[in-house]
């Protein structure tokens, strides 16, 4: 057998792995993550778990209905289709 490193990788918003990855940075310290002054690194704008550059407002109750038919008319013809 090789002494090859094998670690499970799993899928996780990217955000939460961003913000993840920030936290290892500061050693565990949360308010330090925040209050970090690294702002050259591609990942500060990030480091809060959100994106910062995401305009969307949220839905109303009519857009939310809307959404809902949608995805149970595209459900429906999927399983039509097969």
């Amino acid at each position: 057998m090789s002494d090859v490193h094998v670690t499970e990788h799993y899928r996780r918003p990217l955000l939460k792995v961003i913000r993840a990855k920030c936290i290892d940075c500061c050693c565990g310290d949360r308010v330090e993550v925040k209050l970090c002054a690294i702002t050259d690194c591609d990942l500060h704008p990030y480091r809060l778990g959100k994106n910062p550059f995401s305009n969307r407002k949220p839905y109303t109750q009519e857009q939310k209905d809307q959404l809902k038919l949608r995805l149970q008319e595209g459900i429906r013809k999927k399983a039509n289709a097969t």
